[in-house]
């Protein structure tokens, strides 16, 4: 009991110097990326799937990682796209894209991860543009019948025909706070189970277990963890920090950060509503083999 009671301080300590840490990046990363939503960049998107595969694919990934949807936003979007008749091959690099990465993932990356946060954010982004890009080329040799519930129709010049959404004071920062208040529970639960990691468990297990030096090992089960602890990207960055400075390899957390963020229960709950069960059973799969074979080459 006296060893807990001495503990609560340092614990709680600990919490606050990492939330001091992240804060300023949580909100660049929230006022950044709410600020998209009211650009056109959904006309954009509408443009680019008509361009060649190749070309739209390409622009599919890079568009989809500056996104300020999560995969729950994006879903209504590609699919009504896909109602206009639009192929379904970029729009799953756009979905896949927005899912692993946004501005405000970046930027939290960025500050969140101590010594090379800068390197881990280019490096996922690197990935996530490699992930999306491949995804979407193989999306177009796979039947659509495998990819698709159904192809319902639609009108397309809904969103071509859609007019940039005026900017409003008022709606952009009650938008902010709202994601801040998403983002903060998740943010602060990450920082919890983080300095537990790091205060309580000792280092030699985590480096043991998930160390460099374990290889596809490490890398796979870091993959495979990132399937449950994985709550949002805000609150996976702390709790990923902490097992990095605990010993983890960054391979490993690289390989965490790509999973989680696309294969927890509910993203892929929310994707069940256009796509079939053998897709998802197989984009979940290639994730996984795409984090792990990346995060071997990251060390």
């Amino acid at each position: 009991m006296n060893w807990w009671v001495e503990s609560v301080p340092i614990l709680l300590e600990h919490c606050f110097l990492t939330l001091l840490n992240i804060l300023p990046y949580l909100v660049v990363g929230i006022l950044a990326g709410e600020l998209l939503k009211f650009t056109s960049w959904t006309k954009i998107i509408y443009r680019r799937i008509n361009a060649s595969p190749i070309a739209a694919v390409f622009s599919m990934a890079a568009i989809g990682m500056v996104s300020p949807l999560c995969t729950f936003g994006t879903i209504p979007v590609v699919t009504q796209l896909y109602k206009s008749g639009v192929r379904i091959a970029p729009l799953v690099t756009f979905l896949a894209a927005s899912s692993l990465m946004n501005p405000q993932l970046f930027v939290m990356t960025v500050g969140g991860i101590n010594d090379f946060g800068i390197e881990m954010a280019l490096v996922l982004t690197a990935s996530v543009f490699a992930i999306s890009f491949v995804l979407g080329l193989l999306a177009f040799v796979v039947p659509e019948k495998f990819i698709v519930k159904s192809d319902r129709g639609g009108n397309g010049d809904e969103i071509a025909k859609r007019p940039k959404k005026n900017f409003s004071a008022k709606e952009y920062f009650l938008n902010c706070a709202k994601m801040f208040k998403f983002l903060g529970f998740y943010v602060l639960l990450g920082i919890f189970i983080g300095a537990i990691i790091e205060l309580f468990v000792p280092q030699v297990w985590i480096h043991e277990a998930l160390g460099a030096h374990r290889g596809v090992r490490a890398v796979l089960l870091a993959a495979v963890l990132g399937v449950p602890l994985y709550a949002c990207g805000g609150g996976a960055i702390p709790l990923a920090n902490s097992m990095i400075q605990s010993g983890m390899g960054k391979g490993a957390g690289l390989a965490f950060f790509i999973v989680g963020s696309a294969t927890r229960p509910a993203p892929l709950s929310a994707m069940a509503l256009l796509f079939t069960p053998k897709f998802l059973v197989a984009y979940a799969l290639f994730l996984l083999a795409s984090s792990v074979f990346i995060g071997i080459f990251y060390v």
